[in-house]
């Protein structure tokens, strides 16, 4: 499973990171650069988006629109945004400060999802 995560804080993709590999044993993470230009070219199993406000819903809709495959969890401070996630259906949604089991518990299922379809595909 191939996953990226976006956040612009350092120790919270290590801890984001940390709950991932305990998680899913996945394979392969990446970060995001948040340079002001995001680029959307890479398909991955599964995105992590820790932004929030208006940044987070413009990397989420990007995702939806060019991924609709992709597993997205949303990680927002402002619980307001938890409406927009479900229209553009998302996995998940998890409000600041981060439940540590809530993320480990999303991560897992949406890995054990990942797995179901690629062996049926």
């Amino acid at each position: 499973m191939n996953t990226v995560i976006y956040t612009h804080d350092d120790i919270e993709f290590e801890s984001i990171q940390t709950f991932l590999y305990k998680a899913s044993g996945s394979e392969s993470c990446s970060r995001a650069e948040l340079d002001g230009h995001k680029v959307y070219k890479i398909v991955y199993d599964l995105a992590i988006i820790a932004l929030d406000g208006a940044e987070g819903m413009e990397v989420v809709r990007e995702y939806t629109l060019r991924f609709p495959n992709t597993r997205v969890i949303w990680i927002s401070n402002d619980p307001f945004f938890a409406g927009y996630a479900m229209r553009e259906h998302i996995y998940d949604f998890i409000t600041k400060p981060i439940d540590g089991s809530w993320l480990e518990h999303s991560i897992r299922e949406a890995a054990r999802l990942i797995r179901e379809e690629t062996r049926g595909a």
